[in-house]
């Protein structure tokens, strides 16, 4: 016989297997057979015969009708194990897993828990074909994920679940990655599914989504589920599982990611949970990241790619690429974001969609793109980022635009205006574009954009973004056209908002100091409307003063160049300004000078505010001009002004300079000449303007009068001839215009006066006749005459003066004449004031023009009485009197030596006398008239004075007057008189400054100086600033070994401890001011005093104690005098060349008194060191730790001041320096800080807590600028101590809040990275605070509550609130959220010592607070420690308070969502013992506490032990106790549904219940017997009865329950006993037994002689004789009613006689 072929063989054995599992007659038996032969039947599926593989199928057709029955096991592990053998035959691998899907459902979850390792490992082989057959396998681990425990986050079980199941890297990255698709995937139902919306899942392909959905084969999710799975629980399993040790960080980011997406909050939780923790590993700047990021958000744009992402997933996304500047390179997908973020909602037919949610992330959606966008414009970088910002440009304007603009369209959502504008702005800004065309479109936005101010700031920000793009150097087209953008918006409008003030700081920061557009712009914004905030006019301040010009730009570098161009600080050409200013408001070329005049007019009555500053400024630009271009001053400095003025008074040269300057502007063309003349006759038209109005100040006034003595004869004399126009102001009632106009009416009158071609000589006549008239009549003047009369007196005398003085003529002697007779007249007899003063002042200017002699004074008055009188007035503080007798002084003869009987000796010691005037500026005055005296023409005083051409009047020569009078001087500055002194040392002070270069002052320097520096330490503060100023001059005066031996001294006494006195100490010395030291009847001031005192009081060494005293104050009075005027200018020069430069040590103390609480000291000090130190952050640095180690020095020194200057010395240092600086000195700086705060005075406390709240600032602000390891050294110094005694801990009040204040700034500023090494150790401090810082009337309140009638329970309530809403508790709950697996195990030891050791209410109720957030929001990391927990929360609900122990029951319910069954089950236990075994109500209501906290908030965990809760819960809900009883009752309430739930529990609750009912409590025994009654009462109310089993259960406990004696509430036990005899006749019928017990029962019971109880036992034996039809009992029943009969009818006769009786015998019938 042939050999049978190999299809034969197989055929044969399949057939013989089909025979075996034919045969099997039992579900065991197919079982078995299956277990062997189902496999390797299913191999023959590889068989290359069909014949073979027709009949494996056939078999498997009759296997898969026998195997229905659940009881029949399959080999799904050997079917696994082929699966995954035979991956090349499809059709093995489909049979596999049909059988492998039936079988697995039948094993036991420990028999499916097993396989789990068996399927994951390979999946990434296994499942990655894009077959169904791949995905039923993917869907079975899937299921097998949902069945699985995983282990808590963060053990070593977690930890090592990777490796425990073989997981591959492969494997963990597919899994990922399908299970990040698998929490995007939304399911199509089936029946709508078409072509179009298969791939409608946003982020998945078509083919991934053909995957998850089994192509279509199966369904997995939908009615008829391929493995009983549940889409939402699948998702947040698998949610779960990607938060287990199996994946690394960088593996399950993407998926947590798309799980922080998801709608449905399980999911999402845990998605954040996972990226919090895992966000810190992960590169966002990896670019293939950061493209796989763009990748989900953008989709794949073919047919077959997935969709782009929703919404949500989009706005997380963005949240992430905003982190990363690496996103910043992808600029085509970021334009495509941007574009579709923008775009509105459509529907299904393209239209804008309605829908409310739609409308709401798309809002939402738009937020994170234009932060998004933003984002991409600040941070990135290079051309490509430039192109981007372009488009963003428009299509951000395009967006605004769209919305309706400049009005919102009302279907709009414009809350994103703004920040579209911010957007553009920094869009405009990344471009580096300096188009117009945006600019203006944001200028016109801002006039007229109506949605609102907040939108209106964020315009506001996208043109100061705007600005960077035209700072620095601007094509001259582009500075044009800008400059004519901004002067058109400080046009008036009639619109919504003025852009004013935006184009004026525009200007300002954008344009160059000499570009005369800006300062144009500058001059409008000064004349801003009263409309219109006052920052519109300031800001046009600030951008002409050039200081501060320079400071905005100090930053920028600077534009100065090689190529004649100008510098940006600059100054505007005065001819340029001047034509420029015209020709933009008026189109004026300056061609017609007339119609520039009737222009001048215009601007004035258009502008008069800005027309005052454009002259003021033009001034300022014409004299900056001259002397700059004579080298003579060119700072720009913060008192720049105030120099140019000064310079301009006083140096010859300087009005020399200008003088030249404007003559040669008239020869160089017209448009010089016409800036002149705009200048000229505006600032005359300001003067002969009407009364001074806001637009018009007294400053201005004089600039026609000062103009005039610069403007050469040529200009002058065509102006000249207007001179009676003046005579209008010269009679005003105005004192300032009065003043100036006579002065420039002196000028101009002369000037036409020596003008050979001015014909009109009776003019001049006329107009002096005209005054004179006035003039004449001043006896009758009163109120406005007397000020015409003052006018023409000043104006007279300006110009006799320089008439005279011009043309020698002896025309003008008639008038002088009359006018000298007049003025003498009027001087010795006039009351007025006002007059006096003109006339002192006309004297003054004919005196010192030499108009009169001596000898011809004699006519009118004589020179010695004249002098005199004078005098008097001088002696009142006059300072016009002081200078007419200086002047007066001016034309006496000078003493031959040895006369001193002279005038001018009279008139020097009248002058000397003077000092006992008061008024400081007076003795300035005084100065000033003494260097006349002395020096006469040769005092650069008067230099201002001579205004027109020629040379200074010759007088009187002075050959030996000014060495006197400066010897004089320089004795008195050393005088113990101190009005004395302070006098000489001012007067020393303007004899050096206005008479420095006679030869007399110049051998006299070095005295000087010993004088001035002497006076340094003088009290008077004013002495100080002369001595300061004199110390400053003598400097720039003296050779270098002088100005050497000064900043010798200087430095000597700045950095020494010790200073002498001013002058010698007599008794009649005053030492301290009056008042300074009060005694109770007057106060010590004078060394007389002192020793007076002394020896009152028997203390010699008083003195000396008052001496120190007084030379400390010296020491500081000398500090306070440096810097002042101008003293820093000799410590500026001499570091670079003298002293200083090598004497370092000088820079920590002077660092230290910039900070001094006396601010003169303070302004001094900062005035040397801003002129010592050219650059200050470099000098700080060099010197840091000399000047931080004499900080820290002297804050805790014995002088109150330094303390307090160190503070704030220290406050400075560090917000101004990094923090590498001064990371060694942190720790040492809250040490000392916290002890000052603590000081002794008031002002040093307040200064330390500024300085405690800048180093706050410092730790927050590093804080939140991240992980860094600044912020992290920072803590490392200052937790510790803010945690420790020094801190928290501290007894004093300020420094303890202060410390918890930082503390919470920094628990809310830290990141998580930063904070979490701290976390243990705070949460455990914090928890102490909730009752260190209980407020001392809660405590006093609970003591004595009862007598503010309020309980106990009312406070605690209050407190329990405080807690709840407490700050402290917001930290904690920081703190929580940021704590990791390791840093949870360093809390937990530290959270049970808090619980141990609190003391408190606040305290503990903060603990439980804790343990229920930790049960609720951090349940992964808490959940290895709730048993510990649970038990130790056993010990603590027994707290003697209520409240505590009601907060620990709650927090038992949270706690117990997490705790293992075991603990579970003993905290019940614990209950149970507390309940049972407690003495007092108290522990019972605990109890109750704790189940009911389970119940509701376990609710899961209580109904899994039903059994053990339940039957406990019915017992106690039966307690005497009210709230015990409420609180069961509603445990049982809550959980359990109707009354016959009890049946369910019968026997436990029988049981428990006879267990107590011999308790020796009564409440137990009784709540027992309740329970038992009431069960029996809820079996008893079917209409079927109570069955045999169920009475045998109730019956030993009901028996029990009858028996003993009587008490409150028996009658509903006796009721249910009556209950069971009706409806359990079955049971006691069936045992004689029982049913004779019933009789005894229930006749004991009616035998009871209680009387309440008595009445209920009648009506039970009633019914239970009813019954009881198998026996008589009514031989029992009358016997007992009869004797209740007999005794009613016993009554007492007399008791039924008295009231009430019959009363009383019917209620006891």
């Amino acid at each position: 016989m042939a050999n049978p072929s190999p299809e034969s063989r197989e055929l044969e054995l399949l057939r013989k297997v089909e025979l075996r599992i034919g045969l099997a007659d039992t579900d065991e038996k197919l079982s078995k057979q299956l277990m062997t032969y189902l496999s390797p039947v299913l191999l023959k599926l590889a068989s290359e015969h069909m014949s073979v593989r027709n009949k494996v199928i056939s078999i498997c057709q009759h296997i898969s009708t026998r195997i229905q029955p659940k009881s029949i096991q399959l080999p799904v592990a050997a079917l696994l194990k082929q699966f995954k053998e035979n991956a090349a035959t499809p059709l093995i691998r489909h049979f596999d897993l049909i059988y492998i899907r039936e079988g697995i459902t039948r094993l036991s979850r420990s028999e499916r828990l097993e396989l789990f390792p068996t399927v994951i490992q390979d999946i990434s082989k296994n499942a990655s074909a894009p077959t169904a057959n791949s995905t039923q396998l993917f869907y079975l681990l899937v299921w097998l994920i949902c069945q699985l425990p995983l282990p808590a986050r963060g053990t070593n079980e977690d930890l090592e679940l990777r490796t425990k199941l073989a997981i591959s890297s492969e494997d963990a990255e597919f899994l990922a990655f399908w299970f990040g698709k698998l929490v995007l995937l939304n399911i199509v139902p089936r029946a709508s599914m078409s072509p179009e919306t298969l791939t409608a899942c946003p982020g998945l392909s078509v083919k991934e989504y053909q995957f998850l959905t089994t192509h279509g084969q199966n369904e997995v999710f939908g009615p008829t589920p391929l493995f009983d799975l549940n889409i939402i629980e699948s998702r947040v399993k698998i949610a779960r599982f990607l938060a287990s040790g199996v994946f690394k960080d960088e593996e399950r980011f993407l998926p947590a990611v798309f799980a922080s997406a998801d709608r449905n909050s399980n999911i999402s939780d845990v998605g954040d949970d996972i990226l919090k923790r895992s966000i810190s590993s992960i590169d966002l700047e990896d670019p293939k990241l950061v493209d796989q990021l763009y990748g989900v958000y953008l989709g794949n744009r073919t047919t077959e790619g997935p969709r782009p992402a929703r919404p949500a997933l989009r706005v997380k996304l963005l949240s992430l690429l905003s982190k990363s500047v690496a996103s910043t390179k992808f600029s085509d997908k970021i334009a495509i974001i941007v574009e579709e973020g923008l775009a509105s909602p459509t529907n299904a037919m393209g239209e804008p969609s309605s829908d409310t949610s739609s409308r709401l992330e798309t809002t939402k959606l738009r937020s994170a793109t234009l932060a998004f966008a933003k984002f991409v414009v600040q941070r990135g970088a290079g051309r490509d980022i430039r192109k981007l910002a372009e488009g963003f440009v428009s299509r951000f304007q395009s967006f605004v635009l769209d919305q309706g603009w400049p009005s919102v369209n009302a279907d709009e959502d414009w809350t994103l205006r703004r920040y579209a504008y911010e957007v553009i702005g920094e869009s405009a800004k990344a471009s580096k574009s300096t188009n117009l065309k945006t600019l203006s479109w944001l200028f016109q936005s801002l006039r007229e954009d109506t949605s609102g101010v907040e939108t209106a700031v964020g315009i506001e920000e996208a043109i100061s973004n705007v600005m960077a793009n035209f700072s620095g150097s601007l094509d001259d087209t582009v500075r044009s056209s800008l400059a004519q953008l901004l002067l058109d918006n400080m046009q008036p409008n009639g619109q919504k908002r003025s852009s004013r003030y935006v184009a004026v700081r525009f200007a300002n920061r954008c344009l160059p100091y000499h570009d005369v557009d800006a300062r144009l712009i500058d001059i409008l914004a000064i004349g801003a409307e009263s409309t219109e905030p006052q920052e519109v006019a300031d800001e046009g301040g600030k951008g002409l003063d050039p200081s501060v010009h320079q400071m905005m730009h100090a930053f920028e570098p600077t534009t100065a160049s090689t190529n004649g161009k100008r510098d940006d600080t600059d100054f505007p050409d005065f001819a340029e300004f001047t034509q420029n200013a015209f020709q933009r408001l008026y189109d004026f070329t300056g061609e017609n000078i007339q119609q520039g005049a009737a222009l001048t007019k215009r601007f004035q009555q258009e502008r008069p505010k800005s027309f005052s500053a454009f002259l003021q400024y033009s001034q300022i630009l014409l004299y900056n001009g001259a002397l700059s271009s004579s080298n003579i001053l060119k700072s720009t400095a913060s008192n720049w002004t105030a120099k140019l003025e000064s310079t301009v008074s006083n140096d010859g040269n300087a009005r020399k300079a200008i003088r030249e300057y404007t003559e040669k502007l008239t020869n160089q063309g017209k448009g010089n000449v016409f800036a002149l003349q705009i200048l000229l006759q505006g600032s005359m038209e300001l003067l002969l303007s009407p009364a001074p109005t806001q637009s018009r100040s007294n400053d201005n006034q004089v600039i026609f009068s000062e103009l005039c003595t610069f403007i050469p004869n040529s200009l002058l004399s065509a102006i000249a001839p207007a001179f009676r126009t003046l005579e209008v102001p010269i009679i005003s009632n105005n004192y300032t215009t009065r003043l100036a106009a006579s002065q420039a009416y002196g000028v101009l009158i002369s000037s036409c006066a020596s003008n050979p071609q001015f014909s009109k000589q009776p003019d001049i006549h006329a107009s002096l006749a005209f005054l004179l008239q006035i003039l004449r009549g001043w006896k009758s003047a009163v109120g406005a005459e007397e000020n015409k009369v003052h006018g023409a007196i000043v104006a007279l005398g300006y110009a006799t003066s320089r008439l005279i003085y011009k043309t020698k003529d002896a025309t003008s002697l008639g008038t002088l004449v009359d006018y000298l007779s007049q003025l003498f007249l009027i001087f010795e007899q006039a009351k007025s004031t006002t007059i006096q003063d003109g006339i002192l002042t006309a004297f003054g200017q004919m005196w010192f023009y030499y108009v009169v002699s001596p000898e011809s004074l004699e006519e009118y008055m004589p020179v010695e009485s004249l002098i005199n009188k004078v005098f008097e007035t001088a002696k009142k503080g006059n300072e016009k009197a002081i200078v007419a007798l200086g002047r007066l002084s001016m034309i006496l003869q000078e003493p031959s030596d040895g006369q001193t009987d002279s005038n001018l000796n009279d008139v020097a010691e009248k002058f000397y006398s003077l000092h006992e005037i008061k008024q400081i500026e007076t003795h300035f005055t005084v100065g000033e008239a003494l260097s006349c005296l002395a020096c006469g023409w040769e005092s650069t005083v008067l230099a201002s004075e001579h205004n027109v051409d020629g040379p200074f009047p010759v007088g009187p020569d002075r050959k030996r007057m000014l060495a006197i009078i400066f010897d004089k001087v320089l004795r008195d500055c050393k005088t113990t008189k101190p009005s004395l002194r302070k006098a000489s040392v001012i007067w020393l002070l303007c004899l050096i400054q206005f008479c420095g270069h006679r030869q007399e002052v110049q051998d006299r320097l070095r005295q000087s100086q010993a004088a001035f520096a002497h006076c340094l330490s003088d009290r008077d503060e004013l002495v100080q600033e002369a001595a300061s100023r004199g110390l400053s001059i003598v400097y720039e005066k003296g050779d270098r070994a002088l100005k050497d031996d000064l900043v010798s001294d200087l430095v000597r006494s700045f950095t020494g401890d010790r200073a002498q006195l001013a002058g010698n100490v007599t008794e009649d010395t005053q030492l301290f001011e009056e008042g300074d030291l009060p005694t109770g009847d007057g106060s010590v001031t004078t060394y007389k005093d002192i020793l007076s005192l002394a020896s009152e009081v028997g203390d010699s060494s008083m003195v000396y104690r008052f001496m120190a005293l007084a030379s400390n104050n010296a020491i500081w009075s000398s500090r306070a005098a440096f810097g002042r005027f101008g003293l820093s200018s000799v410590f500026s020069d001499s570091s670079v060349e003298g002293y200083l430069a090598e004497n370092p040590k000088l820079y920590p103390k002077l660092f230290r008194y910039r900070f001094d609480p006396n601010t003169n000291v303070r302004r001094s000090m900062n005035d040397i060191w801003n002129a010592l130190v050219k650059d200050s952050a470099a000098t700080t640095n060099k010197h840091f730790d000399a000047i931080m180690e004499d900080l820290l020095i002297s804050i805790l020194g014995k002088e109150w001041r330094a303390r307090e200057a160190s503070c704030a010395a220290i406050a400075d240092l560090i917000q101004s320096q990094k923090f590498e600086l001064y990371e060694d000195y942190l720790s040492r700086i809250w040490a000392q800080c916290f002890k000052v705060l603590d000081d002794i005075k008031g002002s040093v406390r307040k200064a330390a807590a500024s300085l405690a709240r800048v180093l706050t600032g410092v730790l927050t602000r590093s804080l939140e600028a991240g992980t860094g390891k600044n912020a992290e050294a920072m803590l490392k110094d200052v937790l510790p101590f803010l945690l420790s005694h020094s801190g928290i801990e501290s007894r004093a009040q300020d420094v303890q809040m202060f410390s918890l204040e930082t503390l919470l700034k920094i628990i809310k500023k830290s990141s998580a990275k930063t904070l979490r090494p701290f976390i243990p150790e705070l949460v455990e401090k914090l928890i102490a605070l909730f009752s260190s810082l209980q407020s001392g009337v809660a405590n006093y309140l609970r003591m004595k509550a009862s007598e503010h009638n309020i309980t106990e329970q009312d406070v605690d309530d209050h407190i329990l609130s405080g807690v709840r809403s407490s700050p402290l508790m917001e930290a904690v709950e920081r703190c929580l959220d940021l704590l990791d697996d390791d840093t949870m195990k360093e809390l937990v030891p530290r959270l049970e010592n808090a619980m141990k050791t609190a003391i408190d209410l606040p305290s503990k109720v903060a603990c439980a607070r804790i343990l229920s957030s930790f049960s609720t929001r951090h349940n992964l990391i808490f959940r290895p420690y709730a048993d510990r927990f649970l038990k130790s929360l056993e010990r603590r609900v027994t707290d003697r308070n209520d409240t505590v122990s009601k907060a620990y029951a709650e927090s038992a319910g949270y706690v117990s969502r997490l705790a293992s069954d075991d603990q579970i089950l003993k905290m019940f236990e614990f209950s149970k013992k507390i309940y049972f075994e407690a003495e007092e109500d108290r522990n019972r209501i605990t109890s109750g506490d704790i189940v009911h906290a389970i119940s509701k908030h376990a609710t899961d965990r209580f109904n899994s032990f039903a059994s053990e809760f339940f039957p406990f819960v019915y017992v106690a809900k039966q307690d005497s106790h009210e709230h015990v009883k409420e609180l069961f009752e509603s445990t049982w309430n809550e959980n359990v549904g109707g009354s016959r739930a009890v049946m369910l529990y019968l026997g436990e609750i029988v049981s428990l219940a006879q267990n107590h009912l011999d308790s020796p409590k009564w409440a137990l025994k009784h709540a027992a017997a309740r329970a038992v009654s009431e069960a029996t009462t809820a079996l008893a109310a079917p209409t079927d009865g109570i069955n045999k089993v169920q009475a045998a259960t109730l019956w030993p406990a009901l028996v029990k329950a009858m028996a003993g004696k009587t008490w409150e509430g028996k009658e509903t036990v006796l009721k249910a006993f009556v209950r069971f005899v009706e409806k359990a006749p079955e049971y006691w019928k069936s045992d004689d037994k029982v049913s004779k017990d019933i009789t005894v029962i229930i006749v004991r019971e009616a035998k009871r002689q209680n009387v309440d109880y008595r009445q209920y036992a009648l009506r039970a034996l009633g019914q239970v004789a009813k019954a009881r039809m198998d026996i008589d009992m009514s031989t029992q029943v009358f016997d007992i009613v009869g004797k209740v009969m007999e005794e009613l009818a016993d009554v007492d006769a007399d008791a039924m006689q008295i009231d009430g009786g019959e009363a009383a015998k019917s209620e006891r019938l």
